[in-house]
């Protein structure tokens, strides 16, 4: 009894220095992707059109939630003062979501529907942000000139033409272990 374990402690701490000095090549240096060409980039009035666009969401939007806050009064719409928050109200709204207390026999339905038309409000607004913000850092024809094109350095041309072959560890379920063969050819 005492050999076995004398036997697996010194075959744990075997494996384990074979593991430290196992080292793994260097990973090559990834080619640089190529800069778009100032063809590539959407024209300047894609921009303008990104701005226009989730602004007159966002607008429309929370005109809806808006125009919904003041129809309907707190008593009979539970959150319905949350919704002249813009892009918070509706999801506020959402939290406070069931039965007015005015209303004793107050049925799903309607708050299920409520609910769902919140949360397309609030989607809807917060994506016209997103647009709006897109609109404003987008990168465009006229914004840079046309980037030169990189010139290939030896290394990359070595790489790309040398094959390679490599002995890579495969570790595989429930303590196994292999040896493979990797390359590019």
């Amino acid at each position: 009894m005492r050999f076995r374990a004398l036997f697996a402690f010194s075959l744990g701490l075997f494996s384990s220095t074979l593991a430290a000095t196992a080292l793994a090549e260097e990973p090559l240096p990834a080619p640089a992707a190529p800069a778009p060409q100032a063809d590539e980039l959407p024209p300047r009035g894609a921009r303008t059109n990104l701005i226009v666009t989730g602004a007159a969401t966002t607008i429309v939007s929370y005109g809806l939630a808006l125009g919904a806050s003041f129809l309907a009064p707190e008593e009979d719409l539970r959150g319905s003062k949350d919704l002249r928050i813009p892009v918070a109200g509706p999801w506020l709204a959402l939290g406070r979501t069931g039965c007015p207390s005015s209303d004793t026999s107050c049925s799903v339905v309607p708050l299920i529907i409520g609910s769902l038309l919140k949360v397309i409000d609030g989607v809807a607004q917060a994506g016209g942000f997103g647009i709006l913000g897109e609109g404003l850092f987008l990168n465009t024809s006229s914004d840079r000139p046309a980037p030169r094109k990189a010139q290939p350095g030896p290394l990359s041309r070595r790489y790309a033409t040398t094959p390679t072959v490599q002995m890579v560890p495969f570790n595989f379920e429930k303590g196994g272990v292999g040896l493979g063969v990797v390359g590019t050819f």
